[in-house]
């Protein structure tokens, strides 16, 4: 029986003739595996869902049942709910209110956030003397902050608002500060010698080399921001997906509940969808990381 050599150089390389896969084998994985997990992205949903059906009822008229439908509800239940709410333009209306909500306070928070964030970092004295109140804010529960923001302005946009904006405000203030902290002194330094002014400074320097740090900040808001409005009409609010949600689980009805958790997944997905598409337009300036690309 004959066998193939690998025929080596100095490092351990393979040469040609070496039995290595080639670069169309790879390819051909690659593919494979790629399309392996987009079907199985598709099949595992769909066999939870299937499950979750043949195994909930009600137990006094299906013994074999092994989950209380009042407890979990059942995917046809929930879907029966869903059409409902959308006959009466319950479910349009929700959405918009919450997503309304969600942007009016993640527009004023961020907007805050950033312009703080840069005075701040801008200036370690400044920082210096706000830090312990920044903190002291910070460390304030938001849930506790509810009630009040109901009390100034009442069961409405404004309280929703109040709170995501809050929520919003810490998270991109502390990622804008520490970005333009992080800025490399010695840029600074050469415009200084070149007698520029402050704002060229910041608008040449620290706003963009903040910049990744900035839209890092921004990005982890946008769960944040939906969080906290469907927290507010929970709380207090009489419209809107978390209206909704408190109003169904009120009346014990559970399929409402999970409609609505059905729903907030739904406008989830379609909003880090977007961010994630907005994040790459706005970093295509930044250099991808080559390391084990193969790039000498």
């Amino acid at each position: 029986m004959s066998t193939k050599s690998v025929t080596t150089v100095e490092g351990g390389k393979p040469q040609a003739g070496a039995t290595a896969p080639t670069v169309e084998a790879t390819r051909r994985r690659n593919a494979l595996k790629r399309r392996f997990v987009q079907v199985m992205r598709v099949l595992l949903p769909i066999a939870l869902i299937a499950g979750w059906e043949a195994t909930t009822g009600d137990p006094a008229t299906e013994p074999g049942v092994l989950f209380d439908s009042f407890y979990i509800s059942t995917p046809s239940e929930i879907w029966a709910a869903l059409v409902e709410w959308a006959r009466a333009g319950v479910l349009l209306t929700s959405i918009q209110a919450t997503v309304e909500a969600m942007l009016y306070g993640f527009a004023v928070g961020a907007v805050l956030g950033i312009l703080v964030g840069i005075v701040l970092g801008s200036s370690p004295v400044l920082g210096d003397i706000f830090q312990p109140l920044i903190v002291a804010l910070n460390a304030i529960p938001r849930l506790a902050l509810v009630p009040l923001f109901i009390l100034w302005f009442g069961f409405g946009l404004g309280s929703k608002v109040a709170l995501v904006s809050l929520i919003v405000f810490f998270l991109v203030f502390y990622s804008t500060y520490e970005g333009v902290r992080d800025v490399e002194q010695r840029l600074v330094d050469v415009l200084k010698v070149m007698n520029a002014s402050r704002l060229t400074i910041q608008l040449k320097v620290r706003i963009p080399s903040a910049a990744s740090w900035i839209i890092q900040g921004l990005r982890v808001s946008v769960p944040y921001a939906l969080v906290a409005a469907v927290t507010a009409e929970i709380v207090g609010a009489n419209t809107g997906i978390g209206y909704l949600i408190q109003r169904s689980a009120g009346n014990f009805f559970t399929a409402g509940v999970f409609a609505g958790i059905a729903v907030l997944v739904a406008v989830s997905v379609v909003i880090n969808g977007l961010v994630t598409l907005l994040e790459r337009r706005l970093l295509r300036w930044k250099p991808r990381n080559l390391s084990g690309a193969g790039v000498p």
